[in-house]
């Protein structure tokens, strides 16, 4: 079994908006993977990686908001 898949059969219905959105992220990965600039020479080749670096930056700015969102949670309840 995927992860993905693993994740959505053992999410708790009423916690699923505080698990991590992993669907999403994924998606994100694969837009930019598409979205990437051709390399045909050594301009594109840097075009590229520029891109590649942008989008490192975003995703893993997405990434610590989404622990963070996780973290919180788990605080919360380790407090009730």
């Amino acid at each position: 079994m995927k992860f993905g898949e693993h994740l959505t059969a053992h999410v708790t219905p009423e916690w699923s908006s505080q698990y991590i959105e992993y669907e999403y992220m994924k998606e994100l990965l694969e837009q930019a993977i598409a979205e990437a600039p051709v390399v045909i020479n050594n301009v594109d080749n840097r075009l590229r990686e520029q891109f590649f670096r942008d989008v490192d930056v975003s995703f893993f700015q997405f990434c610590e908001k989404q622990a963070t969102k996780i973290g919180i949670f788990f605080a919360e309840k380790l407090a009730e």
